[in-house]
């Protein structure tokens, strides 16, 4: 059992790595995002066991207290990449993210979602979720995209200096 929990301590750190690679891929990244965590906890708990044996059979409880502390230290990290890596996976490969010029998002729950919160509509359909549009601005087209012309010119930034000479 103590080295089951060493070898569940590596697992993690390679579920960690793997985790971070494979982010962009759909479902595989929050596997091993997910995984790591759930490997370096295992390993505390396998080494904990193991503990308990050792102490039981008066026996060293070197090897199994080395894959406690390698499977704590594991953890941390895990953790991390879970919250980032595995959130952003699981959040990106459900549906459809759409960002605005003006910081305003659109997101669209995929063909397998629920809508039943939503009066009057039935379940698994793939309908935008519209937000409101922008405060004392005209709407939105519903592309994203502005409605008016392109040939616009944009605000200047900074601004102008203000002259403030009596006239």
């Amino acid at each position: 059992m103590a080295v089951g929990s060493i070898v569940l301590a590596a697992l993690s750190l390679v579920s960690i790595g793997l985790g971070v690679l494979t982010t962009p891929i759909p479902v595989v990244g929050a596997i091993f995002s997910f995984g790591a965590p759930t490997l370096a906890i295992a390993g505390v708990i396998t080494g904990g066991l193991a503990m308990s044996r050792a102490r039981r059979e008066n026996r060293s409880r070197d090897l199994a207290l080395a894959g406690v502390i390698a499977s704590a230290v594991c953890f941390v990290p895990a953790l991390i990449t879970a919250l980032t890596c595995g959130v952003c996976n699981a959040l990106c490969s459900t549906g459809r993210i759409e960002t605005r010029r003006d910081f305003h998002f659109n997101i669209q729950q995929g063909t397998g979602g629920s809508q039943a919160g939503r009066a009057g509509q039935g379940g698994g359909s793939a309908e935008p979720l519209t937000l409101p549009p922008p405060p004392g601005g005209k709407p939105r087209a519903p592309s994203g995209h502005d409605a008016g012309p392109r040939d616009a010119p944009p605000p200047a930034f900074p601004p102008p200096p203000i002259d403030k000479r009596p006239p």
